[in-house]
């Protein structure tokens, strides 16, 4: 697998090989450019960022994962943000969704409302 280290500027292409357990990874430029290619090859994972709404308001709420969770899983977190409305006031680190598909990460607002 062909892949462009997101690590730091560089952008080392990648390649990474994966043989049952082993996996190998070549082309990094740096010790985060091999961490990186593993990850990617054997449990991507992602940030999501969103918008849900707010009840009683034209402007929506910003909201993003606590931390990461599998890449696999996006666009199931995204509808659930789709079909979310909270009631303010919200603040900076509240929980709108929390295990938000049965993930084990909440999902958090971003700006106070």
């Amino acid at each position: 697998m062909r892949l462009v280290c997101i690590n730091c500027p560089k952008g080392c292409e990648l390649e990474v090989t994966v043989d049952g357990d082993k996996v190998t990874v070549t082309g990094q430029g740096c010790p985060r450019g091999e961490t990186y290619g593993r990850a990617e090859a054997t449990n991507a994972v992602r940030m999501v960022t969103g918008l849900v709404k707010v009840a009683g308001a034209r402007r929506p709420l910003p909201v993003k994962t606590r931390t990461a969770i599998p890449k696999s899983r996006i666009f199931d977190v995204t509808s659930i943000l789709a079909n979310t409305t909270v009631i303010p006031p919200k603040r900076i680190g509240d929980v709108i969704v929390p295990d938000v598909c049965g993930t084990g990460v909440d999902v958090v607002a971003t700006a106070d409302f």
